[in-house]
């Protein structure tokens, strides 16, 4: 028996792509104006710069602790039902959040419940559009993905508002009912349907087998399903030559190259459980440990940024404009990453490694500004260049692993991602206590973005050694 999926490559796969871009600006925008609300924990609590900060580590590193934990119950419940539960979850944290009296437990309601509710939608917002595209799939991602910047620019003044109306506590109840739509977005995420063909398989080369695969049609694993049971498509595009069911033609040829493919796969990754294999793919391991300086550090001008304004005489509504500077641009980079993604010319790596090197430079020279023009234009380079993330990871992914190997691979970067932000805007506010100042967070922060994308160029040399070791 073999399993796939024809691909739709648009129809209603724009619609999922329209759900997974509302969840992310509902999440992102939640994640990035989070800058505004710490300000305000900070004056209402009296608590510690790294204390405080805990309240939204957790909120953005659960959703990516959670990844591998996300990755085996929607297999299992599916992207919808999955989906919902989790936006379910999501909305009863933001609103036991509103009768927080401490850190903690706005940290375990807010930040923890909240975070682990978002797991869910925010794994499947990315892997449901990786599998309703193929040709278009970079573009479809980062069409997906600018929600994060969008969010950004609806959210930070939507929160700088509320607060001023109607305090902390009622921005977060009116925001936990905006949570409460992840809910409709998971309704809209509708599973591919397929039929199931079991025979046996006949010889045939490789070459001539995956000529014979309808174009969109994507195996997936050692099953095989095809979305399109009507027997005209089938003819079209398979010879059935001494065969009266080109049915019978397609599931024999695709039964054994599956299987050779599961094997040679098997074979590249040195083991028999993929998600094993998945930590023996160096190229893959080098990848994880560049987003885990790149996301130990991602969150800082966020969080720290209005902050750093306000240091140097710049009022809040201003400083709060900055985020939504960011998200502005950000829009704009993620569409732009997800067009040059797709065009064959672009080297993915070169320009996503270049592209995360510039935005560490530009989070470096923040100290060194004292006035709003200068901040606002590095806050802006900030919002371009840190596109890159949103929009090239997944495809990065896809390109070391291959689409068969996508979703446990995803969720080991998401758990790397969430590590880092777990721990990263804690570290960064301790360093701004123990420093006097905000100066020496943003240096350190700007020197290890760059340095987790030189660590990310060196990817194309062990890919090449692996391709080596292959050939012989």
């Amino acid at each position: 028996m073999t399993e796939g999926y024809f691909v739709p490559d648009g129809s209603w796969g724009w619609v999922i792509v329209g759900a997974s871009l509302i969840f992310n600006i509902i999440y992102d925008g939640c994640s990035y104006s989070f800058g505004i609300l710490y300000e305000h924990f900070l004056k209402d609590f009296k608590k510690s710069k790294s204390n405080t900060a805990w309240i939204g580590s957790l909120f953005f590193s659960m959703p990516l602790l959670c990844g591998p934990l996300a990755s085996v119950i929607s297999r299992k419940f599916g992207y919808r039902n999955s989906t919902m539960f989790g936006g379910l979850i999501a909305f009863i944290g933001f609103f036991l959040g509103t009768f927080s009296s401490s850190v903690l437990m706005l940290t375990l309601s807010y930040g923890l419940l909240s975070g682990i509710g978002m797991s869910l939608p925010y794994f499947n917002s990315v892997v449901i559009v990786a599998n309703y595209f193929n040709k278009r799939r970079a573009l479809a991602i980062g069409i997906a993905e600018s929600g994060s910047g969008l969010g950004t620019v609806i959210f930070a003044p939507l929160t700088y508002t509320l607060i001023s109306k109607f305090g902390w506590r009622g921005s977060l109840l009116i925001l936990s009912g905006i949570v409460a739509n992840i809910i409709v977005c998971g309704a809209l995420y509708r599973p591919l349907e397929s039929i199931e063909m079991t025979l046996s398989i006949t010889e045939s080369s490789d070459k001539e087998l995956s000529d014979q695969i309808p174009e969109g049609i994507n195996v997936i694993d050692d099953k095989r399903k095809v979305t399109d049971s009507d027997e005209k498509l089938l003819e079209k595009n398979i010879p059935h030559e001494n065969c009266k069911n080109p049915a019978t033609t397609l599931s024999r040829s695709l039964n054994s190259l599956v299987s050779r493919q599961i094997e040679k796969q098997s074979q590249r990754c040195g083991c028999i459980h993929p998600l094993l294999g998945l930590f023996k793919n160096v190229p893959l391991l080098l990848f994880s440990v560049s987003i885990f300086v790149m996301y130990f550090w991602y969150d800082v001008p966020y969080v720290f940024l209005v902050g750093k304004s306000q240091s140097v005489g710049i009022q809040e509504s201003s400083a709060a404009f900055l985020i939504s500077l960011i998200g502005i641009v950000h829009m704009g980079g993620i569409l732009l990453y997800g067009c040059l993604g797709d065009r064959e010319y672009v080297s993915t790596s070169l320009l996503y490694g270049v592209s995360i090197f510039v935005c560490g430079i530009g989070v470096a020279v923040i100290p060194l500004c004292k006035t709003y023009v200068p901040i606002a234009f590095l806050a802006a380079c900030f919002g371009m260049f840190s596109a890159a993330t949103e929009a090239l990871v997944s495809i990065v992914v896809i390109d070391i692993v291959g689409l068969e190997h996508f979703d446990n691979a995803f969720g080991v970067i998401m758990l790397m991602e969430g590590l880092a932000n777990l721990i990263g805007p804690p570290f960064a506010g301790w360093l701004c206590d123990i420093s006097g100042g905000y100066d020496m967070t943003f240096y350190a922060a700007g020197f290890s973005i760059s340095v987790s994308a030189c660590i990310y160029l060196l990817l194309p040399l062990f890919k090449k050694r692996n391709n080596g070791k292959e050939n012989k």
